[in-house]
């Protein structure tokens, strides 16, 4: 099986014309009418996508389930094969990047991450193994864990178990977010990866990210509206589009699809 695995060709690869950048990414994302349908469905998951997100942008993108959040955040990376002339990063169409240099570009943080059995400091610095301490610490305390971590029996020595087994949902999160936080890609993606994480601490990681000094492009993907309301814009997502998109300020006075996931949200947070 592990020799099945191994040379198994994979379906997306690198294109004999495939652009090798001698510059770095800046963070610039663009999708131009992008619409995809997954294999062998007959509805589109996506449909006629248009926007631009500018370098150093904090995005949130927002809607009920099953509205292609995830989809987009898969299509980034290229986990899709999707349509050519579609999705851009500074310019390039992405099928036209290395995948190299594509997803070197690319930090991303599903919203059920693995956390290896062995120490949270060796989980951090997964992407970089050579990573110095003082870099896990600072990414740690960015995703808003380090004090948490200060407080575990062995501190940043504490093996985690298989799948992150001793740590809380949001333990787990919060130390995945510190793990892509450490490799300072120009994009991060966070499709969810808030979840298990409090309304309070899911904005201030946020407001962390926008203050930190690296001006990286934020994707992030929420049903937590409180925190999406500090994004510098907000797209709302339904049934494969784009239906609003502006400030928290902007679409609540639209009075759109946005407003009555707000009047849910805050209803359910009052049920709680």
């Amino acid at each position: 099986r592990v020799e099945a695995i191994l040379f198994n060709r994979p379906t997306i690869a690198d294109l004999p014309t495939s652009i090798y950048l001698d510059t770095a990414v800046k963070g610039q994302i663009a999708a131009r009418d992008f619409t995809y349908t997954y294999p062998g469905a007959k509805t589109p998951a996506l449909k006629h996508l248009n926007f631009t997100i500018e370098a150093g942008e904090t995005i949130a993108i927002v809607g009920p389930i099953g509205s292609g959040k995830s989809t987009l955040a898969n299509a980034l990376p290229r986990l899709l094969e999707i349509p050519e002339h579609s999705l851009f990063i500074d310019g390039y169409d992405i099928h036209q990047l290395s995948l190299a240099d594509l997803r070197g570009a690319i930090a991303y943080v599903p919203q059920e991450s693995f956390l290896f059995s062995t120490s949270i400091e060796n989980n951090v610095r997964y992407g970089d193994p050579l990573a110095s301490k003082n870099t896990v610490e600072t990414a740690a305390k960015l995703g808003q864990i380090h004090m948490e971590i200060l407080n575990f029996p062995q501190a940043y020595d504490t093996i985690v178990g298989e799948r992150g087994i001793t740590l809380s949902g949001g333990q787990r999160q919060r130390t995945a977010l510190a793990r892509a936080l450490l490799l300072n890609a120009p994009i991060l993606i966070l499709d969810d990866a808030l979840s298990s994480v409090d309304n309070q601490t899911a904005t201030a990681i946020l407001q962390n990210l926008s203050q930190s000094g690296q001006k990286r492009t934020v994707i992030f993907i929420t049903h937590q509206l409180s925190a999406a309301a500090t994004a510098d814009r907000i797209l709302v997502m339904d049934k494969g589009e784009i239906v609003q998109t502006g400030t928290h300020q902007e679409l609540i006075a639209q009075q759109g699809l946005y407003q009555w996931l707000c009047n849910q949200n805050q209803l359910e947070d009052l049920l709680h």
